[in-house]
């Protein structure tokens, strides 16, 4: 059996070649990481201050979550953030059906939840319809979001199919809810504003 001679140069190129390779895939591995809890995203009850404030003045206490009468709000378990603890909805599973006079605001005495006018004034986050994966903008009828919007005239149809008018949205998650229920995968997702 002959030794065969490595040859150095060839050693080196592969050497550098797979290093590139290794921190090109990581520089692109902390990406995705850092841009999934935006995408994710995280959609707080009604009346919530920005981000920053709200983090700043949520104690806690879980007294918006005990006076929804719906169970919609629960607690967000992230470990290892400072958010965790803080109260979330999570609108496939159990949406905010936007109770009159808001129990979960009033219960909130530290200001994380600030008073809204109605309904209309709400602004949890903006829902989006993807539209191939939407039984409606396929062969299908279904007129689910639209028939069980709170809102009126947020969701709408136009030729059989739905269209969401940003301007009405008020996030709560109910379209994301129905959908759920009768559309695999999921067609319609409700992302939080600012």
């Amino acid at each position: 059996m002959k030794k065969e001679i490595a040859d150095p140069r060839k050693r080196e190129f592969f050497k550098d070649a797979f290093s590139f390779l290794e921190n090109t895939v990581g520089v692109m591995v902390k990406r995705k990481t850092d841009i999934i809890p935006e995408t994710r995203g995280i959609i707080r009850p009604p009346g919530a201050v920005r981000k920053k404030e709200f983090l700043a003045l949520c104690t806690k206490c879980d007294e918006c979550l005990k006076a929804c009468p719906h169970g919609s709000i629960r607690k967000l378990n992230k470990d290892f953030d400072i958010a965790d603890g803080t109260p979330i909805i999570l609108p496939d599973e159990r949406p905010c059906y936007l109770c009159d006079n808001f129990p979960c605001i009033t219960a909130c005495e530290e200001g994380a939840l600030k008073g809204v006018g109605d309904k209309e004034d709400v602004n949890m986050g903006k829902a989006y319809i993807n539209e191939s994966n939407c039984m409606a903008w396929g062969a299908q009828f279904c007129e689910h979001c639209a028939r069980n919007c709170p809102v009126s005239g947020a969701i709408y149809l136009e030729e059989g199919k739905p269209v969401v008018r940003r301007d009405r949205c008020v996030g709560c998650g109910i379209c994301e809810n129905v959908c759920n229920t009768v559309n695999q995968p999921l067609a319609i997702k409700v992302v939080p504003e600012g």
